[in-house]
């Protein structure tokens, strides 16, 4: 899978086909949305919210959550509003999460398996 993605970008970038998405890294909405890493939403999120590539920091993790002041997300969102001008967070939730019912007993032992 991945040997074909790599051929599918080499041609992507050898047709200029980027130029359309080239935007800088300050988000023109000063938005930065927190969701889940669910792939159902890669483009749902985005069409759903009516935002376009350079509209917003899109931060995506298991569940959509901050965990702790020190986990990624948050250091994202830090960045986010400090770094690069965001003034509104949104967290968006969803049906069926799968990471609502994860559990660390069923991962750890998956992973000692």
């Amino acid at each position: 899978m991945i040997n074909h993605i790599i051929e599918y970008n080499k041609t992507f970038v050898e047709q200029k086909n980027y130029e359309k998405y080239i935007t800088d890294k300050y988000p023109d909405k000063k938005l930065a949305v927190l969701s889940c890493m669910d792939t159902r939403l890669t483009e749902l999120l985005p069409a759903a919210l009516g935002l376009k590539n350079g509209d917003a920091k899109i931060i995506k993790n298991a569940g959509g959550l901050v965990i702790s002041a020190f986990d990624s997300a948050m250091r994202s969102l830090i960045v986010a509003i400090y770094e690069l001008g965001v003034k509104e967070i949104m967290v968006v939730a969803h049906s069926h999460c799968g990471a609502c019912h994860m559990s660390y007993d069923h991962f750890y032992h998956e992973m000692i398996a």
